[in-house]
């Protein structure tokens, strides 16, 4: 019997988030490909985790800064003993609402995978975000798509244009189980 995950318990969570089938199961490769990184970019990784994708960014971007933001105390712990033992001094860790994403700065990326089917309040998240960015700022969601969704794609695209949201790409063929939609604020006239 397989016993459940809980965020609260990142050791456990390392074990399937940081698995070393990830590249398989999500093609990690092609969602870091599908980002505009460049060595000096800003990122908001909303819902990171263990840092999976953090520390991955801090590396792609090392004259750039990576806020490692989420709503589990456990996994910010977490995060700072991993970011400290791994020398990753661009990384900031930082707790975030379940409603709100608390971007501490301006960023280029704001980043979530596997996150958005979490959140319960997606109303209220998306209109914090649309408050928090500029239409410059790139949104990206990564998440399952089929059998796996809790959020049909679908869904979210009517989601994120319903908060004000313009979608500049929706792939949903380069992961295995997952879409990868990019959007921006839409530019009011």
């Amino acid at each position: 019997m397989v016993k459940p995950v809980s965020f609260a318990d990142p050791d456990r969570c390392s074990e399937i988030f940081d698995s070393d089938n990830r590249v398989e199961w999500q093609n990690t490769p092609h969602v870091l490909n599908s980002l505009p990184l460049k060595e000096d970019t800003r990122i908001a990784d909303v819902g990171a985790g263990t840092g999976y994708f953090a520390r991955q960014f801090a590396r792609l971007a090392p004259r750039g800064h990576v806020y490692a933001l989420d709503t589990e105390p456990n996994m910010i712990s977490y995060m700072e003993r991993r970011f400290t033992a791994e020398q990753l001094t661009n990384i900031e860790t930082r707790l975030c609402q379940p409603a709100d994403p608390c971007l501490p700065a301006p960023v280029d990326i704001v980043f979530l995978a596997n996150v958005y089917r979490f959140i319960q309040d997606r109303t209220s998240f998306l209109a914090s975000l649309h408050r928090q960015i500029d239409h410059k700022t790139n949104v990206v969601f990564v998440d399952f798509r089929g059998s796996n969704a809790r959020v049909q794609p679908v869904q979210a695209l009517d989601e994120v244009r319903q908060a004000g949201f313009r979608v500049e790409a929706m792939d949903t063929s380069g992961c295995p189980d997952h879409y990868i939609m990019t959007f921006k604020k839409a530019v009011s006239l």
